[in-house]
This record gives C-alpha cells, structure tokens and sequence, in this order.
C-alpha cells in the first residue's frame, strides 16, 4: 500500500509538470500543435489515474486534519487568484489611465475616438507588424476595442503565420513590407504602412465613408492657390492635402467660365480674394446658398472682393479694419524694471466660441493680419450666428489704414472697434432648406506658411470643413505627430551619472549587507 502512494505521489506531480510543459510549448509557438496536445493529455492521464487506482487513500487523506488544513489555504488561495482575475478583467473592459506627456501620445486623439465610438458598420483591422512592433501595436489597438464594439482586430507575425499573408496578398506574395495594415468593411478595403494613429484614423474614415465630400475652391481673383509650384504665403497645399487625407475631394473651380456652382459641391471654399467677383459669379454664389449650399469665407484686410453684400444678407459684416493687440512686459533695466508694451498685427485666439466647430478646442490659433467681424442686427431670430474666435481685451480694430502703414503710428481712437474683436463667425439658416456658412477675417492663417506654425490652425481650419460638409464626428483634436524628446548630457553629467548608479550605488549596498551580517553574527 505505501509503495501504491509513493508511486501514486510521484506520477501526479510528473503528470502536472509534463501537462504544464505541453501549455507552455503550445504558448510559445502561437498555436498548439499535436506535440504540444500530446504532452497535455500525458500529463492528465499521468495525474488522473493515479488517483483512481488509489481512490481509498485519497479518501483517507482528504478526512485528515492535515489535509482539510491545507484545502482551506488553497481555497483561500484559489479565491484570491479569482478576485484578482476578476479585477484585472474589469480593469481591462473600463481602463483608466493618466497620459501625461506633451502631446498625450499614449491616447487617442477625440477625433479618433469620435471616429470610432460612430462606427455604422463592422470593421476589421489585420495588421501584419514584426515581432519588435507587436507589444506596441497590441497596447494601440486595445484601445480603439474598447470604445466600440464594431472594431475588431487581428495582430500578425508574417514569419510565424505565412498562410495568413497569402489569405490577404495571395499566394504568390513572396516578400511583404511591414508594417502592412488592412483595413475592411463589408465592401472596402485600404492598406495602410503606418502604425502611426493619424494613418489608422485616416484608413478608417475612408472605409466607413460611403461617399467623398466634395470641395470646390475658386480661382481666378487672386485666391490662394491648391496647385501652387512652389508653397509659400499665397497657398493652400497643405490644407489639400489634409483635406484628401481626410477622404475629402478637392478640386478648383472658376466661376467665371461656369454658369453656376456645380451640384456636386459640398462646401465652397473662397480663401482670400483680391480682385473683384463679377456679377454672374455673385449670381451664381447666391444661388448656390439659397439652394442649400455650405461656404467657407477668409475675406483679407483691405480687400475688394465685391462679397459684403452677400454677407449683409447673412447678417454679418467683415469691418474695414486691421485687428492689433498690444503685448506687455517687464524688462530689467539699469534704471530697475520698466514696463514696455509693443503692438502686433498677428493677434491670437484669446477664447473661443460655444460651437460644434470649437466644442473643446483647446489649441492656439494665430491669424496674420486680420479683419474683425461684426453682427449686423442683433435682433435677426431666422439666422443663428456664433462667434468663434475671440481676442483678448488688449486688441482693438484699427481703422485708420494709411497712418498705421504710412507712418507706422497705432493708436486707439473712438473710431476704432475696441476689443475683444470677432475673429471668426459660424452662420447657419433653417428655412426650407439648411444653409451654413463660416466667415474668417484672414485667409493667411490657412496659408501652407502659417498653418503648420501654430498648434491649432490646422485643426481650426479642418473642423470647419467637417462642420460645413456636416461630417460632424471628424469634429475634433486630430492625432498628433509623435515628439521625439531627448536628454542631453554634457560629459561630465554623464560622468556624475555613470559615478552615482554604476559605482556609488553597488557599493552602498554591499556595505549596508556586510553591516547587517556582522551584526547578525
């Protein structure tokens, strides 16, 4: 009988650790294999037999106190494990985290998060990434699951798993660029080359879209070119470009040589006129609003455009004035700290509007030489308007033009507009037809000089696009590039650290062993 035990004891412990080996070999190599099926059901049966061919002293040592003393340590222990395991699993389904880097690179962006939580449809993501590229691409992709349950995502190792390369590239792919993205719907797809937000968000506006927006922007009076040979202050090739990335058409329009605005067109976009439209082109930009037709208007200072009368039926008015703001600071001198003020003529948003184009914008916006807006009657309930972009109260609208250029002098009179001035204002009607228009009083601030140099231009500028062409989920703060942050180390900085963690340290701690061993001793 106690040789039945031993033996009995022996086998159940080899029976765990050669099912253990089994999962473990499975684990390793992605999928279970038979060898690694194999070794678990050795090891079970080495486990389970045992146990029924010895079943009396099974009984005999379950009634024993020894044995009740020890179920009880792993009941408590089994117990500890579930509510653990239950924590970690609540943890994972409402996760929160604190990302404290500059531009929160471990988050998604709200336009991502807007993206997402709107999903309509299935989507399937299947990203094909090296080994290296996989703990950080599985940390992404947890969090795009977690606000919708439509997203659903598959990682790839393509050298542990070719069968899947030739399911998605056929059996002919030989060699595959990674990373490679496959984006899909019931009836799209879209291969990315990023693991970058900003080109999965994109990716997946373009699979749910069932059609492109289309956007027109004139030519022909001076406007800011999207076909320029070279970027500069009078172009607009980054906000097309955007724009495209974002699954928007763009293309210009010269309403001169058209009889009207082409039905197809979402939002017409007119970015800084200098020379007058013509009458058939006015005729035809009331016609297109009257019909229902979203517009986005950047009118510059001293510009003759021959639009303030479509604006005046819109209820607004862009003034004849450049927008200043004075800026103060303290400077030690050797007469002690003086006070000195200058003037700029690139004022920036001190506050904005409450408007879906501005819902939790927090980002600067700078323009360069604008015009401040005003609400014509403040009485007018058929058509709502909004302020959106506000200066600080140290601005002011100045009017008189020619001392400000000629003489350089900047002074506020009674004549001017005082601050906080109007930067930008959102239009919308609701007669038979819904209307909406966005009126900027500079078109520099989109210019491919200007967008990129301030945080939030270009996220000002796409948001009212979005809202314009009613696409209001992409309404949002869109990804950010990561910021590749360093620290630099003069020599003897690198000495102090290589000093106090190589050699102050180890040294330290050995002694503070060797004094509590002697005192042990």
């Amino acid at each position: 009988m106690k040789s039945k035990f031993s033996l009995w004891k022996g086998s159940t412990y080899d029976g765990i650790v050669i099912a253990f080996l089994g999962w473990l070999y499975g684990t390793s190599i992605i999928t279970f294999d038979a060898l690694s099926w194999l070794l678990i059901i050795i090891g079970l049966i080495l486990f389970i037999l045992p146990i029924i061919f010895n079943y009396k002293n099974v009984i005999n040592n379950l009634k024993s106190k020894r044995t009740q003393l020890g179920a009880n340590t792993i009941t408590i222990i089994i117990l500890v494990f579930v509510i653990v395991g239950l924590l970690d699993y609540l943890s994972i389904r409402n996760s929160w985290r604190v990302d404290t880097t500059s531009k929160k690179e471990f988050s998604l962006s709200e336009q991502t998060i807007s993206i997402i939580k709107n999903l309509d449809r299935e989507v399937d993501l299947t990203a094909f990434v090296s080994e290296v590229e996989m703990s950080q691409m599985e940390d992404r992709l947890i969090e795009y699951s977690h606000y919708s349950g439509k997203f659903n995502y598959e990682i790839v190792d393509p050298i542990k798993d070719p069968d899947k390369v030739r399911e998605f590239f056929g059996p002919d792919q030989q060699y595959l660029d990674l990373p490679s993205i496959i984006i899909t719907t019931d009836n799209k797809r879209e291969e990315i080359k990023s693991i970058l937000e900003e080109d999965i968000s994109n990716a997946l506006i373009k699979v749910t879209r069932d059609q492109k927006r289309k956007i027109y922007f004139t030519q022909g009076h001076g406007e800011k070119s999207i076909f320029p040979d070279q970027a500069g202050i009078s172009t607009n090739e980054l906000i097309k470009t955007e724009l495209i990335n974002q699954y928007f058409e763009v293309d210009a329009l010269n309403l001169f040589q058209k009889d009207k605005v082409p039905e197809d067109t979402d939002v017409l976009i007119i970015s800084g006129p200098i020379k007058k439209f013509a009458n058939n082109e006015i005729n035809s930009i009331k016609n297109f609003l009257s019909s229902g037709g979203n517009i986005f208007l950047m009118i510059d200072p001293e510009s003759e455009s021959g639009l303030k009368p479509i604006l005046e039926d819109w209820n607004i008015s862009v003034n004849d004035d450049l927008v200043l703001e004075t800026n103060s600071s303290f400077v030690l001198t050797s007469t002690g700290l003086n006070r000195q003020s200058s003037v700029s003529a690139a004022p920036s948003a001190a506050e904005y509007g409450d408007h879906m184009i501005t819902k939790n914008f927090r980002y600067a916006t700078t323009f360069v030489q604008a015009s401040s807006i005003l609400k014509l009657n403040e009485n007018e309930d058929k058509i709502q308007t909004t302020g959106l972009v506000f200066t600080s109260p140290n601005s002011w609208g100045e009017t008189n033009l020619s001392l400000l250029f000629d003489e350089q002098i900047a002074e506020q009179d009674e004549s001017d507009f005082s601050g906080p001035t109007t930067l930008a204002m959102a239009i919308e009607k609701n007669d038979s037809l819904k209307t909406r228009m966005v009126v900027v009083g500079d078109s520099d601030f989109a210019s491919d000089v200007y967008v990129s140099q301030a945080p939030g231009n270009m996220d000002f500028f796409l948001n009212i696009v979005s809202w314009l062409a009613e696409e209001e989920d992409l309404i949002a703060v869109r990804p950010k590039e990561p910021e590749n942050r360093t620290i630099s180390l003069t020599m003897k900085q690198q000495n102090l650290v290589l000093f106090f963690l190589i050699i102050l340290l180890p040294l330290v701690s050995v002694r503070i062993g060797i004094h509590i061993y002697m005192r042990r001793s």
